[in-house]
């Protein structure tokens, strides 16, 4: 595989997102040819993930020969409940999102990375580029978990804004209280 068809699929993998082509070209800085024959080589390889492309976007997704062993490990990992931590989790997200996972972690006071997985696994949240840091994502709820939970919109849930006021309150609290005083000046 050339460098550039390695480029690709690692950015495609990395933001586990579609891209356009003229996305790609800017990001990559490459032309449009050298861009087409990065993404035939790569489309030409076999493995455990493939290029998907609909001649607009392009994305990786896992490889049809490996369908029956995803649906058999997704399937496990739906049969499990998703506890108190996913629904700590979910309700930060639903009520103060979106929010990166530092935020997450901030306000249940634990590491979420697990339960993030296991929340976008199954289709509850998503990651969207963080307009303010391009090194980190923003967690958000899909539009499945909306429709499950009955609402249009996140601030259709139950005493949305009353909820939203208190996280933030406490947030604020503890940002205050976790703040060293400043120094008096003479």
């Amino acid at each position: 595989m050339n460098d550039l068809s390695a480029r690709i699929e690692a950015l495609l993998f990395a933001l586990g997102r579609p891209f356009s082509r003229k996305e790609l070209t800017q990001k990559l800085a490459v032309s449009s040819e050298a861009l087409e024959d990065a993404l035939r080589e790569l489309g030409a390889r076999e493995g455990g993930i493939t290029l998907v492309d609909d001649g607009g976007m392009v994305e990786i997704r896992t490889a049809p020969a490996a369908s029956e062993l995803i649906e058999r490990v997704r399937k496990e990992e739906y049969s499990r409940e998703i506890g108190k931590a996913g629904l700590e989790a979910l309700s930060a997200i639903l009520y103060r999102g979106p929010l990166t996972r530092s935020e997450i972690d901030f306000i249940r006071g634990v590491n979420s990375t697990q339960t993030l997985r296991t929340l976008t696994v199954r289709g509850l949240v998503r990651k969207i580029p963080n307009p303010k840091d391009e090194r980190s994502f923003l967690y958000e709820p899909t539009t499945e978990l909306l429709a499950h939970l009955g609402v249009a919109r996140a601030p259709d849930l139950p005493e949305y804004e009353v909820v939203r006021q208190k996280l933030k309150n406490l947030e604020d609290s503890f940002r205050a209280s976790s703040q060293t005083p400043e120094e008096p000046t003479i």
